[in-house]
């Protein structure tokens, strides 16, 4: 499962939520298939990616392990 949330600042300092239903849907298969490269032979493991872009152009990605989700997911999918 892929799902994305995240928030921005624009030009006059206000805090934003990105519009997550304006993605198009191959996002979703985009960020499985970056999960499946990064995660072969079982290194490097995460389940959340944090991406920060700066109006000049500079970013960074994080990714990150997080047990609870993965407890979640891991519940749920028992039901």
């Amino acid at each position: 499962m892929a799902s994305f949330t995240g928030n921005y600042i624009n030009s006059n300092n206000e805090k934003k939520q990105i519009d997550v239903d304006e993605f198009d849907f191959q996002l979703t298969f985009d960020i499985l298939e970056l999960h499946k490269i990064t995660t072969e032979d079982d290194s490097n493991k995460w389940n959340k990616a944090i991406f920060s872009l700066q109006s000049d152009g500079e970013f960074d990605m994080q990714f990150i392990w997080d047990q609870e989700l993965h407890d979640e997911v891991v519940r749920l999918s028992k039901e």
